[in-house]
């Protein structure tokens, strides 16, 4: 064993986004012409390259609805009975497609994902009649527990399912060979805006260290898993970013927050528009019970690992999203790549704070 010093000597660079940046590269096309099409799993591709977060202040059927609309996709929040969940996926479904860039299913419907606990394996046969998706919403996948809960679902069901969340190489690796069939990861633990999990336990794994973690594993796996990289995203930037480290999609919850089609009703202050916007492991969303098995579990009395509040109110997502896709391409643009899997390929990463410089003096 190596020793407490040596431990601490050898400490990896979890870097985040405030620690990288994308440095320019030769560009041979216009940023309107660049590529975004990519695939949040196996089976479903997407035009748009964002996900909306399974949060109850951000995903409900509206949402999803929206996110389809716009050639992206949205993931239904679980904390709701699993009768509540089937309706918004019918809800969706029942929708009429009315863009030639929206994320539709083989019968031309539009398409949805569902969250859902990986032990929930009730909730799992519900939801696989209709939606196209699951997605295990659990902070910390790599259990045992969790994995053996979760290969009864992926065993159960034959629609694609997304792991996750997960934080290391070898979180990726061993979850893939144990459970056989993976159709999507979802990386970032403990990232997120209103998230204190890593404050609260001092643990976690930053988006962009995450997304690289999990690159490097679907790489040396010869796998073509897709990677949704989750959590802290708040600019085009920090998307093209996690594009540039083996992301294909960027999941977003503040991102989309305070649009009209999340949940919730405007509030007024100081002649300020503002709607609520809460982490899932906050006192408020943990009240309705149905998402205390999302965090760990400590056999005594449940702790808050999210915060909730008010954030401005900004329109319709339909136009956050446009806005969005044109900041993306341009980010694409000046690191010199014509699409999302060019800036795997060939964007080039730059450390930009004195605290990582300092580190590798030291070393």
């Amino acid at each position: 064993m190596d020793s407490f010093t040596e431990k601490l000597e050898r400490a990896v660079f979890a870097f985040n986004f405030d620690d990288l940046m994308l440095l320019p590269g030769f560009s041979e096309i216009r940023s309107s012409d660049i590529r975004i099409e990519t695939r949040f799993s196996a089976h479903i591709s997407l035009k748009t390259p964002l996900v909306s977060s399974p949060m109850d202040t951000v995903t409900e059927a509206k949402m999803a609805i929206a996110m389809a609309e716009n050639g992206g996709i949205g993931v239904l929040h679980r904390n709701m009975t699993p009768e509540e969940q089937l309706r918004m996926v019918r809800e969706v479904k029942e929708h009429e497609p009315s863009s030639k860039n929206a994320t539709v299913d083989k019968d031309g419907r539009l398409a949805v994902a569902t969250a859902l606990a990986p032990t929930d394996l009730d909730r799992a046969k519900v939801l696989s009649k209709e939606a196209d998706a699951l997605l295990f919403d659990v902070a910390h996948f790599h259990t045992k527990s969790i994995l053996e809960s979760a290969k009864k679902i992926i065993d159960s069901t034959d629609k694609d399912v997304i792991i996750g969340s997960m934080g290391t190489k070898e979180d990726v690796m061993h979850s893939v060979k144990t459970l056989g069939r993976v159709d999507g990861l979802r990386v970032g633990i403990g990232g997120g805006s209103i998230c204190i999990t890593t404050d609260v336990t001092k643990a976690g794994s930053p988006t962009p260290f995450a997304v690289s973690q999990a690159a490097d594993a679907v790489a040396e796996l010869d796998s073509k898993i897709p990677i949704i990289a989750d959590g802290g995203i708040r600019t085009a930037g920090d998307i093209a970013l996690v594009f540039a480290l083996g992301a294909d999609s960027a999941m977003l919850g503040f991102g989309l927050a305070g649009t009209d089609e999340c949940p919730g009703e405007i509030t007024t202050l100081d002649g300020k528009q503002y709607m609520e916007y809460r982490g899932m492991g906050s006192k408020g969303a943990r009240e309705k019970r149905l998402v205390n098995d999302r965090y760990a579990d400590t056999g005594g009395k449940k702790f808050d690992e999210g915060i909730e509040g008010l954030i401005p109110y900004k329109g319709s997502v339909a136009d956050v999203i446009n806005v969005m896709n044109s900041a993306v391409r341009a980010s694409i643009s000046y690191a010199g790549a014509g699409s999302i899997q060019e800036m795997a390929q060939n964007a080039r990463i730059a450390r930009v704070t004195g605290r990582t410089a300092k580190a590798e003096i030291k070393r």
